[in-house]
Parts: structure tokens; sequence; C-alpha cells
């Protein structure tokens, strides 16, 4: 394991404390902050950031936090920040679906060196310090094979089309109609990057992204880093903490035909 030790207790320590705190809800989640008409917070969001944020500021207290409630106006700096999304998947969770997860990544100088992924829909998380390892629970994650006839399913975040410019969504629109009519690969949309930390451990087989925050999708990168996956930016040029829009695969076939449906 690499020298992050600390962040590997507070992981294994955390993720049980989230989904606690989450099941307490019981499925409930009142609104609490209107942002948009589109976009809020539910009380599980505020209350999850709250728990992330403050073991944060007691075990990491020269750490600088980037979080989508309280912490959002953080500039990234050329020291250690954590970024964290308490629940995405909001507006599933709003509506009762368990589709939904809490995202806690950990930059260096811009450069993400930790994570871990909550998935409330299975009651399991998935976390790595670095060194090409990705645990899942208090366990190294086995590589999962697909068998076969399960085809290639992509997320493609429908989610994040309220956010695209008009010029933006023709271009999406155009992709959305690319990949059902030139592949045989099966288009999914979570509304939550649980798809993207899917994408790593292998459950699914890859993501286009075209609106985020870097709490959206931080944490799913580096697990897929970690497994040896492939993630650009739309264009297919290499992507960092601050890119908006992102493609990921673990297989380089699909990745670069999925830039090449993007991008056509």
């Amino acid at each position: 394991m690499s020298n992050l030790t600390d962040e590997a207790v507070f992981f294994n320590e955390i993720a049980p404390k989230i989904r606690e705190l989450v099941q307490s809800f019981h499925g409930k989640a009142s609104i609490s902050v209107q942002k948009t008409p589109e976009d809020y917070a539910t009380e599980v969001d505020i209350a999850v950031e709250n728990l992330i944020v403050n073991e944060i500021q007691a075990r990491f207290p020269n750490d600088q936090i980037l979080a989508e409630e309280g912490h959002n106006d953080t500039v990234i700096p050329d020291s250690r920040i954590w970024i964290i999304d308490p629940i995405c998947g909001t507006g599933n969770i709003g509506r009762g679906l368990t589709s939904f997860c809490s995202n806690i990544a950990l930059a260096d100088n811009g450069i993400l060196i930790a994570s871990c992924v909550v998935d409330h829909s299975q009651n399991d998380y998935f976390w790595s310090v670095g060194d090409n390892i990705v645990y899942i629970n208090d366990g190294k994650l086995q590589p999962l094979t697909k068998p076969e006839g399960l085809g290639v399913v992509i997320d493609v975040d429908m989610g994040a089309a309220n956010n695209l410019s008009d010029k933006e969504l023709t271009k999406y629109v155009a992709f959305l109609r690319n990949i059902i009519t030139g592949t045989t690969y099966m288009p999914q949309s979570l509304n939550t990057s649980l798809g993207f930390a899917y994408t790593a451990i292998g459950k699914i087989d890859g993501f286009v992204n075209t609106y985020n925050h870097p709490w959206d999708i931080c944490a799913s990168v580096f697990l897929l880093q970690q497994v040896g996956g492939i993630i650009t930016d739309l264009d297919g040029n290499p992507w960092n903490i601050e890119s908006v829009g992102a493609i990921g695969a673990k297989d380089p076939l699909i990745h670069s035909k999925l830039v090449e449906l993007y991008t056509k």
C-alpha cells in the first residue's frame, strides 16, 4: 500500500457511517435547498456532507475541501484538497430510487491520489489509495468476468443534458443517434456518477459525461485509473480535474469508438 495509511483507515471508517446515516432517513428525503427549478439539495445531501467534512477537518486539519453543498467555491490549490459529492443522484433519492452514491476524492497538486465511492444501492463501497489496487469494502476487488451475451453497455448520463448550451446539446443528440444507429452498444442512464464507478469495477463498459463539476467525477476517475482504464475529455484529450465532460472505458477499443462517435 502507498503511504496513505491514514486515508485508507478514513475510507473504511467513514463509508459505514455514511451508509448508516443515509439509511436512517428510510428512503425519504425532503428538499432543503432549491438551487434552481431543476436542481436541489435534500436533507440527506446536507447531512452526509456535514458528516464527511467534519471527519476530514478532525483527521486532516491542514487539507482544503471542495464539496457540492457548502464548500463549492473552493479553488483547486497546489496542495491537498478533498473533493466531495455527498449524494450523487439527488434527483433519484428525492424520488425514492436507490441509484445514487457518495463520492470522496483526494487530490494533491491537482493530481488524484485516493478516492472512495459508496454505492448505496448495493451497500458496498469501492476505494483506492493508489498502487493500482482497488478495494471493495475491506477486501481487494477481484476483476469481474462478464458473461458472454451481455453486450456492451454505456452510461450516457442524460441528467447532464439540462446544463448544455444549444450547440452542445445538438452535438450530444447527434452522439446519441450515432451510438444507437452506428453500434450495437446499449446506452443507459443511471442519472448519477455511479455508472462511472461501475465502469471502473467492470459492471458496465464505459461512460460519456457531457457536463460535470469535479465532485461528480473525480472519485470514480481515480478508481478507473487504478484498474488501467482510459479517461479523456470529450475530444479525446488528456483529462484533468477541471475538465468539463469526460469519456471513460476499460477497453481501449470501446473508448476509441466512443470518442469517434462523439466527435463525428
